[in-house]
């Protein structure tokens, strides 16, 4: 081969190695806008024991909703506050837990990102916690 067809071939080689490059950014775009989109829509709705108490909660912590029971009115002010709470808590991190395993699912369980999305739902929730 002649150094003007070596350079032309090498030259188009780098060329269809940087349209794979930008295909596979543009695709890596693609699947972090949908697992952004998924994680923001997390959400988790969680009963206290005697289902007095329904809280819908978001990823990101917003309260959805609440819905009290009649039954919950059987109690006193400050065991309806506590169930209330509690169940808000659990609701908030129930769906954080959701938004962490659509980020396992998309990412990887071992990736940084969720070892430290992770370590931040720990942080604030306990990672003792049991859903139920």
């Amino acid at each position: 081969m002649s150094l003007e067809a070596d350079s032309l071939a090498a030259l188009e080689a780098a060329r269809m190695r940087v349209i794979a490059q930008t295909e596979r950014a543009r695709t890596a775009a693609h699947d972090a806008a949908r697992m952004a989109d998924d994680v923001r829509d997390a959400r988790a709705s969680i009963n206290s024991v005697g289902r007095e108490v329904t809280v819908t909660a978001r990823a990101g912590g917003a309260i959805e909703q609440i819905d009290i029971a009649a039954a919950a009115f059987d109690l006193d002010a400050r065991t309806l506050s506590r169930l209330v709470t509690d169940t808000v808590r659990e609701a908030q991190r129930a769906a954080a837990e959701v938004a962490l395993k659509r980020m396992a699912e998309s990412l990887g369980a071992d990736s940084p990102v969720v070892a430290q999305t992770r370590e931040q739902v720990h942080a604030q929730f306990g990672a003792g916690t049991e859903l139920r």
